[in-house]
């Protein structure tokens, strides 16, 4: 693909609107939500998704931390101090799922844990702020006590993934594959920081060894959405879920299965013109209509842009560059015709017009992994 060098002022706008965008999703409590609804570009017709997230948080933060440093780390200790705030966080190291910006749990849409949130931010604290903090320290080693604690060996037993749509049980002993690899990522990330201090380090070893055997063992040429005990456990809803981009980066899961999954991603869920879709089947599209219905999902811009980072790390930087510059392409054609705010990323792209700018926007994380995939495609300094 030829890229229109017209696009490359269509970056650089768009890296200096991702800064601000960030910013306004770093609350004076401390606390980071998904997206700012009180801004006045935020769709009467889009979910609400002023709450706080850790999954989400951990990208904002390593966002912030590749466009401004200083600002970025004071953000980082800013956002451990707001989780002593969190519901149960002091008592248990559970980061459950969504709160809101005082730290109330939201249950109205259960309270199934998502072990993932602290995996990943484990990682983006340790990354931001490598030296010892005691706000930092604390929230580390709570966070992996609990993913250590809750591990059986084969599974964290009840769980829920990061889209909240599908769960995980004790019977079956399955586990998300993505949940998998944050948590081994986190935990690598915890044992290295207290390896050369009194902070005993061994059960997270056992446990991330346990993890490690588990991903390694999945015997199919790709990984799919879950890994099962037994790998012939009949599960027809089983499929490929492009957040296992994440098996690259952040999360470097050095397994055969992990380049087959990238391009299996990019073969079976990337749409030309429109970017990556979450899964086939796929019926949320962010926007409220009455008695919940369900619609078509689009596609979602911040998986093109994790898409790209992965294949970019892989070595594949033709096709890397090729389908992040087809997503800004067809976001320039939105703003440009008036679709959707100028500059501004939403959550999702959709097939048709009709519902173009009624869904969330803007998208904290959409805004992160832009700035995360320009920084790894070298598009700007």
């Amino acid at each position: 693909m030829t890229h229109n060098t017209s696009l490359d002022n269509r970056i650089q706008q768009l890296y200096r609107q991702s800064e601000y965008e960030l910013d306004a999703c770093a609350l004076p409590n401390g606390a980071l939500v998904a997206a700012n609804s009180d801004l006045h570009i935020y769709p009467s017709t889009a979910e609400n998704y002023r709450f706080s997230w850790a999954r989400d948080a951990a990208y904002q933060l390593l966002a912030a931390h590749a466009v401004a440093p200083e600002k970025a780390r004071d953000r980082t200790i800013q956002y451990a101090k707001w989780l002593h705030n969190v519901q149960n966080f002091s008592a248990s190291g559970l980061y459950i799922k969504r709160y809101g910006t005082n730290g109330a749990l939201d249950v109205r849409y259960g309270e199934q844990w998502q072990p993932d949130q602290a995996g990943a931010l484990i990682g983006s604290f340790d990354t931001i702020i490598p030296e010892q903090n005691h706000h930092i320290d604390i929230a580390i080693q709570k966070m992996a006590n609990a993913l250590s604690d809750r591990w059986d060996g084969q599974s964290f037993g009840p769980t829920q993934d990061l889209w909240e749509n599908r769960e995980t049980s004790t019977v079956n002993g399955d586990v998300f594959t993505y949940t998998l690899a944050s948590a081994i990522y986190g935990l690598e990330h915890a044992i290295t920081r207290f390896e050369n201090t009194d902070v005993d380090t061994s059960v997270w070893r056992q446990a991330q060894g346990e993890m490690k055997q588990k991903i390694a063992a999945v015997p199919t040429h790709y990984y799919a959405r879950k890994t099962y005990p037994d790998s012939n456990q009949p599960d027809p809803d089983n499929s490929l879920d492009s957040s296992l981009a994440g098996l690259v980066y952040p999360f470097t899961i050095e397994e055969p299965q992990t380049e087959s999954t990238i391009h299996a991603i990019h073969d079976q869920l990337y749409r030309p013109g429109l970017g990556v879709y979450r899964y086939v089947g796929d019926t949320y599209d962010g926007i409220v209509r009455e008695k919940s219905q369900e619609a078509t999902a689009g596609a979602w811009p911040l998986l093109t842009f994790w898409e790209a980072i992965s294949l970019h790390a892989l070595g594949q930087k033709v096709r890397s560059k090729d389908i992040f510059y087809d997503t800004i392409e067809r976001l320039d054609r939105e703003y440009k015709s008036g679709l959707l705010p100028d500059n501004i990323i939403p959550e999702q792209i959709y097939p048709d017009d009709e519902r173009q700018g009624k869904g969330v926007l803007p998208l904290a994380w959409s805004h992160a992994k832009f700035i995360l995939a320009a920084k790894a495609l070298q598009l700007v300094e």
